[in-house]
């Protein structure tokens, strides 16, 4: 993750990264009814002490020494200093109108319990409220110690950046708004680059001219921080001053009170839509039974096919379907895996039997994706120097991630999750399909009979399972593409180190990517079979999205089942920019990998020759694409041919 300084008006999507974690289950049981009553009132009690001791932005009647005198007193202070009763005049003024704009602002807070909306609403109010140039908010995460930001340079106009890609966090141990968060101090600088907190490189960059700052925390109903509001530039050529910081800490108040509300919304919101999920889950799958866990655990595999495992040009089309569990099962006992991390032989068949049922029935991204995935990576961990590289802890996690890792996949991709808010893409913010794969692997490895990890110790539990989840994480090309040039970096450099942890943390990443395009370093027949079954699951989305509105104009070429036609094009740039880069690297790196990109090479110039005779024909019938044995596959692919010839023949 890039981490940011907090200079709001010089950030940029291409200037900072988003990572969000999914979400957490971090409720608790209900504390005793008998309690309830008193924990309510301590929380009340806490919000208004510190309502209480905030002062306003304007004197009161009793600084102004008004309240107490009779009429004729007033009569005749206002004839001999009417100096102070102008200044009495203005300050009730000004009183008057704060009590306006909090009022209205308090019912514009009270509209929403969307924290987005919330939080667009405190930066409009607050740039409106001190007169400044731009306003930021970020929401702290005491858990994490980190700040984030989902809008930022907002004006008096408007919000000037409020999408997804402005997305960003950054460790509140650090500059201006760090400081704010963990103190729970207001700072009001009134020259930004005399004060060592804040960073002049972006201003630097931009042009932007940050002359003076004021940040407030913002507190919840337990006077903990919730976030922090950040005020660029007050308007004119002075400083902010004392009674924009009164202002702006009574408006705090307020603030903390509806984003603590709206927070507690999203949390419940959150809450619904993973039980959802889970119940989806549940009613779609089920678990293994004893008589097919022990059929598994009792057939030894041939020691032929524990020999072919092991090679990364294995041909996917040369296994039945029905035989992938037993080779799936030879890959942890052949390898030693299981031996050496303990795995019961019956815990392993049943998660294998639970994965593969956890894979929903969908074109491409089903069991059998998962297992060419898994053999592939098998293939180069045990195969390859690059194995060496790794700990048998390490080897297995990456075997068990592939298997997993698009667990439940329901055939569609992440921009479709979050465009259509599907409960998917409300519960994750980022990686929307890979957090869920993530989170049913963990699932299944937590149930009792099926967790093969459980012998190991709690430390390297836990390790295996972070390493489990960043290389599930990995999948997501929206991730892929920064790790490919760090990792081409450190290649092409030669500066690659196998003893660094964050080194090997990109090769595995690496890995991952690379067993799932797999495909195209398979043979021919294979490639074009499985690009068919990919570019049919990608149609079968683009028609589900015509159904719920879309325009087909506005649907990717991918996806859009009319650009059938020019699938090798389509596939010769797939392989151009996602797939043989990955190749290229892993074979500059390692010698025995180089067969790879000779592969792909090969793939491509076929699927070249295909692009170049024309309009491609989409003739592979839905019996191939669903044929069990590679034998299927040519028979069923003679034939046509055979009906082909004879109909032209004919003609």
């Amino acid at each position: 993750m890039l981490r940011t300084q907090d200079t709001p008006a010089a950030l940029s999507p291409q200037q900072e990264a988003s990572h969000a974690k999914p979400a957490q289950d971090t409720s608790s049981p209900p504390p005793d009814p008998a309690n309830r009553k008193n924990m309510l009132r301590r929380r009340a009690s806490l919000a208004s002490q510190r309502m209480q001791s905030l002062e306003v932005p304007f004197k009161s009647m009793e600084d102004l020494d008004i309240t107490h005198k009779s009429a004729d007193e007033l009569k005749q202070w206002m004839q001999k200093d009417p100096t102070t009763v102008a200044e009495a005049l203005r300050e009730l003024a000004l009183a008057q109108k704060f009590s306006t704009v909090m009022l209205d602002i308090s019912a514009a807070l009270m509209e929403t319990t969307d924290t987005k909306e919330v939080v667009e609403t405190i930066l409009q109010h607050a740039a409106e409220l001190v007169h400044c140039d731009r306003c930021s908010l970020f929401l702290y995460d005491k858990e994490t110690n980190e700040l984030s930001s989902q809008a930022f340079d907002v004006s008096e106009e408007g919000c000037v950046g409020d999408s997804d890609d402005n997305q960003f966090s950054f460790p509140a141990t650090t500059g201006i708004a760090g400081h704010v968060a963990t103190t729970g101090e207001t700072l009001n600088i009134h020259d930004a680059y005399a004060d060592d907190r804040f960073n002049r490189a972006i201003d630097d960059k931009t042009g932007f001219k940050t002359r003076n700052i004021l940040c407030t925390p913002i507190f919840d109903n337990n006077d903990e921080v919730i976030a922090v509001t950040q005020l660029i530039n007050k308007h004119g050529d002075g400083p902010f001053t004392e009674r924009d910081v009164k202002s702006l800490n009574v408006f705090a108040g307020y603030c903390g009170l509806a984003l603590h509300n709206a927070q507690l919304h999203d949390q419940v919101r959150r809450d619904a839509r993973r039980h959802q999920v889970a119940l989806e889950m549940l009613s779609y799958h089920t678990r293994a039974h004893p008589q097919e866990v022990e059929k598994l655990s009792t057939t030894e595999p041939p020691q032929e096919l524990c020999t072919r495992l092991r090679s990364i040009t294995f041909d996917p089309l040369s296994i039945d379907i029905d035989d992938t569990l037993l080779a799936a099962r030879a890959m942890f006992t052949d390898s030693g895996f299981a031996r050496k991390l303990r795995m019961r032989p019956d815990d392993l068949s049943s998660w294998l039997i639970c994965v593969k049922r956890s894979y929903r029935d969908v074109r491409y991204h089903n069991w059998k994706h998962a297992f060419n995935v898994g053999q592939f990576v098998y293939g180069a961990l045990m195969s390859s120097e690059m194995g060496t590289y790794f700990s048998d802890l390490e080897k297995a996690g990456i075997l068990i991630a592939a298997l997993s890792h698009d667990l439940d996949h329901r055939g569609t991709n992440n921009t479709f999750e979050k465009k259509y808010s599907t409960p998917l893409g409300d519960l994750y913010s980022t990686s929307t399909l890979e957090h869920h794969h993530f989170d049913r692997a963990v699932t299944i490895l937590s149930t009792e009979g099926q967790n093969i990890l459980a012998a190991l110790p709690s430390k390297q539990y836990e390790q295996a399972i972070k390493q489990i989840e960043s290389a599930i994480l990995a999948t997501d090309l929206g991730r892929h593409f920064s790790i490919r040039k760090e990792y081409k970096a450190l290649v092409d450099d030669k500066t690659f180190d196998k003893a660094k942890r964050e080194h090997l943390d990109i090769l595995r990443s690496i890995i991952m990517t690379a067993g799932d395009l797999s495909a195209v370093t398979k043979p021919f027949p294979a490639q074009r079979r499985v690009a068919e079954l990919v570019y049919s699951e990608f149609f079968d989305q683009g028609d589900l999205e015509r159904a719920l509105g879309a325009k087909t104009d506005d649907l990717q070429d991918l996806m859009n089942r009319q650009k059938v036609s020019e699938l090798p094009k389509m596939q010769v740039g797939f392989i151009d920019f996602v797939a043989k880069p990955v190749y290229d690297s892993l074979g500059d790196h390692f010698e025995d990998l180089k067969v790879l990109r000779a592969e792909v090479e090969r793939n491509r110039r076929d699927w070249e020759a295909m692009r170049d005779k024309g309009p491609y024909q989409f003739i592979t019938p839905i019996d191939v694409l669903t044929a069990k044995t590679k034998s299927d596959v040519v028979g069923e692919l003679a034939k046509r041919a055979e009906e082909r010839a004879e109909g032209e023949a004919s003609q």
